[in-house]
């Protein structure tokens, strides 16, 4: 039986022993390579009943949140999850928590959870062997494509930096508030409310034939909302990056006071079709409600805009038609510096890079193992991240070349209003102002929004540069307890975009959110 003593340091808060020295692996939160294969081979010999492969799943995160520059809000997430599956008509899963130290412990765990499930799990219910089943093919190699997810800088500072961090924003604010910024120390004062998340993942799919899927990730997020007292005005910023040190919290708040300065005393605006100049954060928000209509099962259902049956006028659409504006090209890249993710399935099986659309033309779908194998295409995921293609008109650029239209900085509660068309419906919130003349003329109050990424791509005027947006901690809305899909957790699927002009973006009527 392989040693499990590391359960008990990787769970012990108090693990550390300064005489290793400055040793990174100290204050990693998940599991190793060598500990997640060490704790497979020990759970497969710990089961009753014959198992085909094993996924190990461990998520660790550290979130804090300060409201009105003192109130305080932590939490500290640290699930390991194992998941057994055999050919007995069902499998089963293990919530290892921090109590489970040893491997005594462990059996326990193991055989409550065999028991539970032993019902479902008949002899007569064994799945017969299929050639064409790719679970049946792992005695040959598989290749993944290399990625560097992983920073240690970002895994040290889940044990320190989310209290320091917080701490410096507050002073940040605190300074901007009694010294001005701009002129503005005589204005009505701001309050702030400040996130600060990091976090730790890691995934290993260890099969019977000794084949392994591996990957490792960190992540972190940094975000500032700045609003007046009676708030009517408000303004947000904020960074995500997988490497901590890219994160500036003192930009963040100095950016959140600033848009928050400037939508003061915003005034009305007929609602209707204006022309929009859109932030990353807001084409994000609308971006990552639109990923998964590349996925096959939905538009083999109709459910989706790029329908295999019929589209909505009645034709049908096909690979290598024309969707987007030729300016648009989306694509999925496991080793995507900036929006990479695992390059396998949740089985392990390997997934390779997607271009989804090229110039305009779609390209591709997402097609499961079974899927590809039967009809000699790429098994690609589902989109797990998504890049598009920019271009190099800035913001201002997009502002001066706009004689009449709206800027919005950022959307708020974006909803499906017509998930077969992705017609999605939400709020402008936290800087929204009318341009006249190539100019900012003045803050306007906020509007509720209707439309489709898939009908506006084709109205785009200009595009500028992608970045990483941030949305925000939220937390999770299911635990891994359940069968929940890892992108309903923080944090959310990269999603890089660049900032839009579009024509007659659809402002649909008033709203009285900030």
């Amino acid at each position: 039986m392989n040693d499990l003593s590391f359960l008990a340091r990787r769970a012990d808060p108090s693990r550390t022993d300064p005489s290793q020295g400055a040793d990174s692996d100290r204050t990693r939160r998940v599991l190793t390579r060598e500990e997640a294969i060490a704790l497979a081979e020990s759970a497969r010999q710990m089961t009753s009943i014959p198992v085909d492969w094993i996924i190990i799943v461990q998520r660790a995160a550290a979130v804090a949140k300060i409201v009105n520059s003192q109130r305080f809000h932590c939490i500290d997430l640290d699930e390991l999850r194992l998941e057994f599956n055999t050919k007995l008509g069902s499998g089963f899963g293990v919530l290892v928590g921090t109590n489970v130290r040893d491997a005594a412990t462990l059996r326990r765990a193991i055989h409550s959870a065999e028991t539970a499930k032993a019902p479902q799990m008949r002899v007569e219910d064994q799945e017969p062997d299929d050639a064409d089943d790719p679970h049946h093919q792992w005695t040959k190699p598989k290749h993944y494509l290399p990625i560097s997810l992983w920073h240690d800088s970002t895994a040290r500072a889940m044990e320190t930096a989310r209290g320091e961090t917080l701490a410096h924003m507050a002073s940040c604010m605190q300074t901007l508030q009694t010294l001005g910024e701009s002129n503005t120390s005589s204005l009505p004062p701001l309050t702030m409310a400040a996130t600060v998340a990091v976090s730790a993942r890691v995934r290993l799919c260890h099969y019977a034939g000794g084949m392994n899927a591996w990957g490792e990730a960190t992540d972190s997020e940094v975000t500032a909302n700045a609003r007046t007292l009676d708030g009517k005005a408000s303004g947000w910023s904020g960074q995500t990056h997988r490497d901590w040190g890219q994160i500036d919290p003192e930009r963040i708040v100095r950016e959140a006071v600033t848009m928050a300065n400037r939508t003061r005393g915003a005034v009305r605006l007929e609602p209707g079709r204006y022309t929009a100049v859109l932030g990353p954060a807001a084409v994000g928000q609308l971006v990552r409600m639109m990923y998964g209509y590349f996925a096959v099962f939905r538009n083999r259902d109709m459910l989706g805009p790029f329908s295999l049956v019929n589209a909505p006028d009645g034709k049908k659409l096909r690979l290598g038609q024309r969707v987007f504006d030729e300016r648009i090209s989306m694509w999925s890249e496991p080793n995507d510096p900036m929006g990479g993710y695992f390059p396998f399935f949740p089985d392990g099986w390997p997934s390779d890079k997607a271009l989804w659309i090229e110039h305009g033309v779609l390209r591709n779908l997402a097609y499961n193992e079974e899927e590809a194998l039967h009809i000699g295409r790429p098994a690609t995921l589902e989109p797990w991240s998504m890049h598009m293609g920019g271009g190099t008109t800035t913001i201002d650029e997009m502002i001066r070349n706009c004689d009449r239209g709206v800027y919005v900085h950022r959307f708020g509660s974006v909803q499906y209003a017509n998930p077969r068309l992705c017609g999605l419906s939400g709020t402008t919130r936290d800087g929204c102002f009318l341009i006249k003349d190539g100019k900012i003329a003045h803050p306007i109050t906020n509007f509720r929004f209707f439309e489709s990424p898939f009908l506006m791509f084709n109205r785009i005027l200009a595009i500028g540069v992608p970045e990483r947006v941030a949305f925000g901690y939220l937390r999770p809305q299911w635990s891994m307890t359940l069968t929940s899909p890892e992108e309903h957790q923080w944090p959310a699927p990269p999603i890089i975009v660049p900032p839009l002009m579009i024509r007659d973006f659809n402002f649909s009527s008033l709203s009285d959110a900030v």
